[in-house]
C-alpha cells in the first residue's frame, strides 16, 4: 500500500498544489472573492451582412435603451422609428440611441448605406404617436467622431454641423419639449 501513497504524495508536492476539499481550510479573515467585471460583448462584427433573415436578432442585440416601434429594410436602406414613452425621456438617452443605432449600421455592417431614423413620442392612453426628430444619413456621412460627439452631448442641442450632416429635423414638438433654455 505505501508504494502508491508514496508516488502520490510525490505527485502532489510536485505539482505545487494539494486538493482543496481535503487540505484547504478556510480562514475566517479572507477577503470574499470579488465578481468578475462583465464586459459588454457585441454581437455583430465589422462588415456584418445585414438581411431579412438576421435584422430582428441583430437589432435586438443592440445596447438601445427606447423600443424599436418599426424597421423596414429595402436593402440598402434601413428605417427605424424609435419610441419615446414619456416626456420625461432625456435628450441623452435619445442621443446615445440615435448613436447606438448610426454606429451599428455604418460602422458594423457593410451593405447599409442609407440610415432613415424618427424618434416618435407614444401617447399610450390616447393611442397616439408624434413626430419629435428625424434623421435621413448616409454612410458617408458618419465617422467615429460623431458617435463620441452624440454620447457626450448629454442634455445640450445638438451641434449644427451634426444636424447638418445627419440632415436632422426637429419638429415643433421637438423645440417645445426639449427646446427653450437648452437650445443652441
Amino acid at each position: 500500500m505505501t508504494r502508491y501513497i508514496l508516488p502520490c504524495a510525490a505527485l502532489i508536492l510536485a505539482l505545487g498544489t494539494a486538493p482543496p476539499l481535503f487540505w484547504a481550510t478556510p480562514h475566517a479573515d479572507a477577503a470574499p472573492a470579488r465578481p468578475k467585471q462583465v464586459m459588454p460583448v457585441a454581437l455583430h462584427r465589422q462588415g456584418w451582412e445585414l438581411s431579412d433573415d438576421n435584422i430582428v436578432d441583430v437589432l435586438h442585440s443592440l445596447p438601445l435603451t427606447l423600443a424599436i416601434r418599426r424597421v423596414e429594410w429595402h436593402a440598402p436602406v434601413i428605417s427605424i422609428d424609435l419610441t419615446v414613452p414619456a416626456p420625461e425621456t432625456t435628450r441623452t438617452e435619445m442621443y446615445k440611441n440615435i448613436a447606438e443605432i448610426l454606429s451599428f449600421c455604418f460602422s458594423g455592417t457593410s451593405n447599409v448605406q442609407q440610415v432613415k431614423l424618427r424618434l416618435m413620442a407614444e401617447d399610450p392612453w390616447l393611442d397616439t404617436r408624434h413626430l419629435l426628430l428625424a434623421a435621413d444619413t448616409g454612410r458617408s456621412a458618419w465617422d467615429s467622431a460623431m458617435y463620441r460627439e452624440l454620447r457626450l452631448t448629454g442634455e445640450a442641442a445638438l451641434p449644427e454641423y451634426i444636424k447638418s450632416r445627419l440632415h436632422v429635423i426637429e419638429t415643433l414638438l421637438w423645440k417645445e419639449r426639449y427646446g427653450g433654455y437648452f437650445s443652441g
